[in-house]
């Protein structure tokens, strides 16, 4: 039914109108989004979005700040933090905002006081809740982040989020252990969306052990390669 349902939108609309691209985050953050919309980032349970605010405050070098809530401690340290970067251009990151309700009610009054830089940028991560403010939300550049559905997917995504310059570094072999990983990795997702069955207990292997994983492969193949076009496949530390 999924197949035919697919083949029916495709020949009416088009083959790439499901491809839908991945989300540019730099390109919203840089061109769509202002310095008084909060950015939330919502995720399904057990999907960390917070590590694309990180990589990403990483790629443009930013002074950022990251805080997750929990404990009243880590309120006044969120509203500190928030304050502070308003007036200095920085990024704050806010985690599991979905816990504290009533604490947003009182941020929304906050960043409409607020004098603001114009870089300055403030990040929410959450999951689905009903109780999050919904003026807050109608305020702000909401995303919806969720593991990708199906083996194809997932491939798509990982590959769209390498550069390819980066793919494309010699050894050759280099891009097929990238592949190999980014195989796991969708088999992984596509598995757990069926747990408990054919697992005997709850695994994740999610984007962040990804990218420390390919990391590992180029640390390793640049070790092992030592600038050669190929790598034999007995020189690869596998164990």
């Amino acid at each position: 039914l999924v197949v035919a349902s697919r083949m029916f939108v495709e020949g009416v609309f088009g083959n790439g109108w499901l491809n839908v691209p991945a989300l540019n985050l730099r390109n919203v953050v840089e061109r769509e989004s202002y310095c008084y919309s909060p950015l939330i980032l919502c995720s399904m349970p057990g999907y960390d979005a917070s590590q694309k605010v990180d990589h990403l405050a990483t790629e443009m070098k930013k002074m950022y700040r990251a805080i997750a809530l929990g404990s009243a401690e880590g309120y006044e340290e969120a509203e500190k933090a928030i304050t502070s970067a308003s007036k200095s251009g920085s990024w704050v990151l806010v985690k599991n905002v979905h816990l504290a309700p009533r604490w947003l009610v009182g941020l929304e009054k906050k960043l409409h006081r607020l004098v603001h830089h114009p870089t300055f940028r403030l990040f929410l991560t959450m999951e689905l809740n009903p109780k999050v403010p919904s003026s807050l939300l109608r305020m702000s550049h909401l995303f919806t982040f969720e593991p990708p559905a199906g083996i194809k997917a997932s491939l798509l995504r990982t590959f769209s989020a390498l550069p390819p310059e980066r793919v494309d570094r010699e050894p050759a072999e280099r891009s097929r252990l990238y592949f190999l990983l980014a195989w796991f990795h969708a088999t992984v997702q596509e598995r757990l969306r069926y747990t408990p069955m054919g697992w005997v207990k709850h695994y994740e292997f999610g984007e962040t052990d990804q990218r420390c994983a390919l990391d590992v492969i180029d640390a390793w193949v640049d070790m092992y390669a030592q600038g050669k076009s190929h790598l034999a496949p007995d020189k690869i530390p596998w164990e």
